[in-house]
C-alpha cells in the first residue's frame, strides 16, 4: 500500500529525539510491507524561508503537501500531530484522490484543552483517530464519518536495545528522565517530588534527569543511561495546568507517556503509579509493578534491591510481552485494519473498541 505520514520530523533537534512514537508507527508501516513516504509540516514550513518560521511557511508548506499528494497517490494519509496542515488543504486532497482514506493519532493527555482542540480540528475529515488514552472519553472525538479508537505506545527492538533484564551488575537501582515542557509542574508534581525522595532516603542510589537542577536527557544517550540501571519509574502528567484538578479517572485509563514503552521494551523493571489502569495492559507484579504513595515507591525499590532475581523475572516477563505484543508493527497493522474496517487479524492485547 502507498501510505503517506504526515508529521514532525524533529530535523531541527538533529537526530536527538529520533526514539518518538511517529518514527516507531513509521517503522512499523515499513516493516509490514509497505511503500511509505515521510512529510515533515514543521520542517518543511521552516526550511521555506530565511527565518525559519512555522508561521511564515504555512502556505508554503500546505501547497507542498498537495502537491505530494498529487505526487505520490497515496491510499492511506496518516497524520501524526501535524499541526501545520489545514482543512483547506485537505479538503483539496480528497478532491484530488476522492477514494483516498485518511487517519491521525495523537499521544497527548486528553484533559488538556489545547490538545482536545487539535484532535477536534481534523477529527470530522478523518476515516479513524487513534489516541492513547482508552475507554468512553473517546466518544466526544467521534463523528459519523470517523470513529475512534485506542492504540499504546509502541515499542521498537531497533530503538529500545538494552536488555536491563539480564544484568545484574548496574550501578543505579533506579531510572527518571523528565522531558523539560512536557506539561504543567506543581509543588506537589510527583514527577519532581517522589524522585528526589526516593534520593534524600539514602538508601537509593536513582539516577534522574529534567529536575532539581538537572539538564532534561535526549539523543543516543537517553538509552545509553537506562543501560546503567535496573529498575525505572512511569508517573505521567495528571493536571491540565498548574491550578487545574487532576484529571479523572476516565481521562487517564491507560494514558502513559511514551516512557513506558523505552523502560519496558529495555528491560527496566517498570514501577508505575496507580490510576491509569496500566495493570490491564500488564499483569500486576508479574509485568509490572505499580505504587501509590512515594513511600510505597521507595519500599519497593528497596525490596527488589534485596530480590534481584525476582526483579529479572518481572522485568524480562513486561520486556517479552512488549516486544511481542506491543510492538510496532502491530500498532501500525492495527491502525490500517481499524481505518480500512477491516476485520482484526490479531489478538491484540490493547481495547480494541471503536466509538
Amino acid at each position: 500500500m502507498q501510505i503517506l505520514y504526515v508529521g514532525n520530523g524533529n530535523y531541527k533537534h538533529r537526530g536527538s529525539r529520533y526514539y518518538d512514537v511517529g518514527r516507531k508507527i513509521l517503522n512499523g508501516l515499513i516493516r509490514n510491507g509497505h511503500n511509505v513516504y515521510f512529510f515533515s509540516d514543521r520542517d518543511v514550513s521552516r526550511s521555506s524561508n530565511l527565518f525559519g518560521s512555522l508561521k511564515l511557511g504555512k502556505r508554503y508548506c500546505n501547497n507542498a503537501f498537495i502537491d505530494t499528494c498529487y505526487n505520490f497517490a497515496p491510499e492511506l494519509i496518516l497524520f501524526g500531530h501535524a499541526d501545520i496542515i489545514n482543512i483547506e488543504s485537505i479538503v483539496k486532497v480528497k478532491t484530488i484522490l476522492p477514494n483516498v482514506k485518511m487517519a491521525q493519532f495523537n499521544v497527548d493527555p486528553v484533559f488538556r484543552p489545547h490538545n482536545i482542540a487539535q484532535i477536534n480540528s481534523k477529527a470530522p475529515y478523518m476515516d479513524a483517530t487513534f489516541i492513547t488514552t482508552a475507554g468512553d472519553i473517546l466518544k466526544k472525538f467521534s463523528h459519523p464519518r470517523g470513529l475512534v479508537s485506542y492504540i499504546p505506545n509502541p515499542i521498537d527492538g531497533s530503538m529500545e536495545w538494552p536488555r536491563c533484564h539480564e544484568r545484574s551488575d548496574q550501578p543505579n537501582d533506579i531510572f527518571w528522565a523528565m522531558r523539560s515542557g512536557g506539561g504543567s509542574s506543581y509543588p506537589e508534581d510527583p514527577r519532581f517530588t517522589f524522585p528526589i525522595y526516593l534520593e534524600q532516603t539514602g538508601k537509593i542510589k536513582i539516577d534522574y534527569h529534567g529536575i532539581n537542577g538537572k539538564p532534561e536527557l535526549l539523543n543516543a544517550q537517553y538509552y545509553k543511561e537506562i543501560e546503567k540501571s535496573r529498575m525505572g519509574i512511569n508517573i505521567s502528567v495528571e493536571r491540565a495546568f498548574v491550578d487545574s484538578p487532576i484529571a479523572s479517572a476516565n481521562e487517564l485509563y491507560l494514558y502513559s507517556s511514551d516512557r513506558i514503552s523505552h523502560y519496558m521494551g529495555s528491560g527496566l523493571l517498570t514501577l508505575a503509579r496507580r490510576g491509569n489502569r496500566l495493570e490491564e495492559l500488564f499483569k500486576e507484579d508479574k509485568e509490572l509493578v505499580l505504587f501509590e504513595s512515594k513511600e510505597e515507591l521507595a519500599e519497593k525499590v528497596i525490596y527488589f534491591n534485596h530480590h534481584d532475581e525476582e526483579r529479572k523475572k518481572i522485568a524480562y516477563a513486561g520486556w517479552k510481552k512488549s516486544h511481542q505484543q506491543l510492538n510496532e508493527r502491530l500498532v501500525a497493522k492495527y491502525i490500517l485494519e481499524t481505518t480500512f474496517r477491516l476485520k482484526l487479524t490479531e489478538d491484540y492485547v490493547w481495547p480494541t473498541q471503536t466509538y
